[in-house]
C-alpha cells in the first residue's frame, strides 16, 4: 500500500512560497490501478515523483 498524508511541495521566491501541492492525500491500495490527471502545471509529474521517491525536497508523511 502507498500512502501519503499532508504532503505539500513548494517553490521560494523571495518571501513568496508558490504551492505545486498542498495538502495531499493519498491511498494506493496492493494491486490496485490509478491513474493521475489534470491540467499541465497541476503537479501530476512532482506527485510522481515523491511516490517513486526521486524528489526528496517535501513535507508530509
Amino acid at each position: 500500500m502507498i500512502r501519503l498524508r499532508n504532503i505539500e511541495k513548494y517553490f521560494s521566491q523571495g518571501m513568496t512560497k508558490n504551492y505545486v501541492l498542498r495538502r495531499i492525500d493519498v491511498d494506493i491500495k496492493a494491486g490496485e490501478f490509478v491513474s493521475i490527471m489534470g491540467p499541465s502545471g497541476a503537479g501530476k509529474s512532482t506527485l510522481l515523483h515523491i511516490i517513486g521517491m526521486h524528489d526528496h525536497s517535501w513535507n508530509g508523511e
